[in-house]
C-alpha cells in the first residue's frame, strides 16, 4: 500500500489577478470533484477500496485526519491551508472538518462508477 504524502504547493504565478497552481502533471485523472464546506462542516467518514485519491484546498482551511483501518498506528492529522495537496491512497479511512468556509478539489486516477460507488463508511473522531 502506498503512504499518505501532503504537499504545499506554491502558485506558479502570483500578481494582482490572483494565484495560479499547478496542481498534477503527468497524472491521468478519471474523477474530479469539488466539495464546498461551511465552517465546522464535516465530510468524509469513509474509506475507498480501489480509489487513490489527491486533495487539494483551493481555498480556506481544513482538518483532515486519515486512518489505516488495518493498523490503529498509522493516523495522519494534516492541517490543510490554500495550495495544500494530500495524496490518499486507497483503503486509508478519512474525515475533514472546515476549521473556516472552505473549497476542496478532489481527484483520482480510477474511474468512479455511481452505480458502484466503492465507498465503505467509517468512524474516526474529529
Amino acid at each position: 500500500m502506498n503512504s499518505v504524502r501532503k504537499y504545499q504547493l506554491d502558485p506558479i504565478l502570483s500578481d494582482e489577478r490572483g494565484l495560479f497552481f499547478e496542481v498534477l502533471n503527468k497524472i491521468d485523472i478519471t474523477h474530479i470533484i469539488v466539495t464546498t464546506f461551511t465552517k465546522d462542516a464535516i465530510r468524509g467518514n469513509q474509506f475507498r477500496k480501489k480509489m487513490d485519491q489527491y486533495f487539494f484546498l483551493t481555498s480556506g482551511k481544513l482538518k483532515l485526519i486519515l486512518l489505516n483501518p488495518e493498523n490503529s498506528d498509522d493516523r495522519h492529522e494534516i492541517d490543510m491551508v490554500q495550495g495544500t495537496m494530500v495524496f490518499i491512497p486507497k483503503g486509508y479511512a478519512f474525515v475533514s472538518k472546515g476549521i473556516k468556509d472552505s473549497i476542496l478539489l478532489e481527484m483520482s486516477p480510477q474511474h468512479f462508477d455511481p452505480e458502484n460507488p466503492d465507498i465503505q463508511k467509517y468512524n474516526i473522531s474529529i
